[in-house]
């Protein structure tokens, strides 16, 4: 299915599962070229703005270049056209670098006038792929990266690049936080107009859902404000969509009040079967349903690592590990999470367990670096409206059934605040969702694109011929594109998404980066 050859200068040209074309370096190029005098243009606008961003700051797998616009010519294009996904490989005709919203303006007229279209790149780890593009003008906003917090009005404000340790930093020096991922490295604003699940996610929402107000740079390339009050028609497609819509240069965030330290539980339990992992997901959905709203509580399964903190006759072995915290008073918290550490009772004794209080930017960090950048991931979901007897059956025997030790299915719990909102409230539609099965696959060798990315997708194939299912995760949405694609992720919203697409950017100036 994927093949592989080398460019002129050295590039892999990666043919992966859902870009058929031949697209490759010298048609970018090409397409450069075409423009060469636009882009030209831009480079001489942007201003730098002054602002030192280095490797480290980003991390080791990516490089900013602030103020500048990168071509194909240009000895550091290979730099500037990486993402974090391998199995994503584009050939964007530029990637430019604004740093400030009027530099974001200018990058996005070039785009209009061009017709190149535009793809917007914040943190870029898209496992979608939304931050690049073949031919396109990517807009790297990931140079603005300033956070202000004002703790008496309980708001945090961020430019978007700021990743979501970066806001964490910021807002619990104050005892604040907002419901984010669960990986420090992540940029917010992909996540945040994704929707974006998180620990915090029961007890408060969804990332967009704290969200109070987005500045915009639209398709006509005016900055514009959504909110509530302001244009709510684009406030309500932004939260879920909002990459198809402009490129966001500030985001507001209403804060909760976190305390000091929160209990969380890491529970791995042996299990030599399907039948093992269904008995003790059954009893999780039945201990679930009757958590707090602040306990969010996560299995998924693993390969027991050889590793000093666990048994050595276990390694290699399957495990069903839970993953749990609760948002408010950690004793509380110590309370409700203490039935999913004892999943099968006294019949199933851990093979490592780490439950404790820590500070909630230590949870925040828990799984940080789990994901390596560079590796290929073909990430996909299903939300169902209940996680009866037979999704639980099929989802145990696709546990059993990874094509490697990396690939991984999660439950992802749903309720609580999240259903607060209706489902045509935001562009997300999974509000009466019990829980989202995410199946999550991660390899390195193109040669197995095949195997891990035909598993993921017959899994979720195989729940929808099973459960109700209520739409996809937008930022565990696979990597295909077009109408098909987009009507499975929004479901019962793509109607009104098309509306305000149609109203917001007629002329698809920002189609490319996305599915609507």
């Amino acid at each position: 299915m994927n093949g592989e050859s080398r460019d002129a200068a050295g590039d892999t040209v990666e043919r992966t599962t859902d870009r058929t074309s031949t697209f490759g370096r010298d048609d970018a190029r090409a397409v450069a070229d075409a423009h060469a005098d636009a882009l030209a243009s831009l480079a001489a606008e942007l201003t730098g703005d002054g602002r030192r961003v280095t490797r480290d700051a980003v991390g080791d797998w990516r490089t900013l270049f602030p103020g500048a616009v990168v071509t194909p010519a240009d000895e550091r294009y290979g730099d500037a056209r990486r993402v974090w996904n391998g199995l994503v490989s584009a050939y964007p005709a530029a990637v430019a670098y604004p740093t400030t919203p009027d530099d974001v303006a200018r990058v996005v007229g070039t785009a209009r006038e061009t017709g190149v279209g535009i793809a917007t790149r914040s943190g870029g780890h898209s496992s979608v792929g939304t931050s690049t593009g073949d031919g396109v003008l990517v807009c790297d906003v990931g140079a603005m990266r300033e956070v202000t917090v004002d703790p008496d009005a309980g708001v945090a404000v961020v430019e978007p690049g700021v990743t979501i340790g970066e806001l964490d930093a910021a807002t619990t020096e104050h005892g604040l936080a907002t419901p984010q991922g669960v990986a420090p490295e992540v940029g917010v604003t992909g996540l945040t107009l994704g929707g974006g699940t998180g620990y915090l996610s029961r007890a408060h929402g969804l990332a967009c859902d704290r969200l109070r107000r987005v500045e915009l740079v639209t398709a006509a390339g005016r900055r514009v404000t959504a909110s509530p009050d302001s244009n709510p028609d684009l406030f309500r497609a932004v939260r879920g969509a909002g990459g198809d819509f402009g490129v966001a240069v500030e985001l507001a965030f209403d804060l909760v009040s976190v305390p000091d330290e929160v209990a969380m539980c890491d529970t791995w339990f042996p299990v030599e079967d399907a039948d093992d992992i269904a008995a003790l997901l059954r009893e999780y959905r039945e201990r679930l349903r009757d958590a707090p709203r602040a306990t969010n509580v996560s299995p998924y399964v693993a390969r027991v690592p050889d590793d000093p903190a666990f048994p050595a006759d276990s390694a290699g072995k399957l495990a069903l590990c839970v993953l749990g915290a609760h948002g408010g008073d950690p004793g509380e918290g110590e309370r409700a999470l203490a039935p999913f550490r004892a999943l099968g009772g006294d019949d199933v004794e851990p093979v490592f367990e780490r439950a404790e209080r820590v500070r909630y930017r230590e949870l925040q960090a828990y799984l940080g670096g789990d994901s390596t950048p560079g590796d290929r991931y073909y990430w996909t979901s299903v939300a169902v409206e209940s996680f009866t007897d037979d999704l639980v059956d099929l989802v145990a025997e696709r546990m059993t059934a990874l094509p490697g030790d990396e690939d991984t299915v999660v439950v992802w719990p749903l309720g609580g605040a999240v259903a607060d909102l209706a489902p045509a409230e935001t562009a997300v539609p999974e509000r009466d969702a019990e829980a989202v099965l995410n199946f999550e696959a991660q390899w390195v060798d193109p040669a197995d694109d095949d195997g891990h990315v035909s598993w993921a997708r017959e899994s979720v194939e195989s729940v929808r011929e099973i459960g109700a299912v209520t739409g996809e995760l937008p930022n565990f949405s696979g990597t295909e594109r077009g109408d098909a694609a987009a009507r499975s992720v929004y479901t019962d919203n793509y109607e009104w998404l098309r509306e305000a697409k149609e109203s917001w950017d007629p002329d698809g100036v920002f189609s490319p980066s996305g599915r609507l």
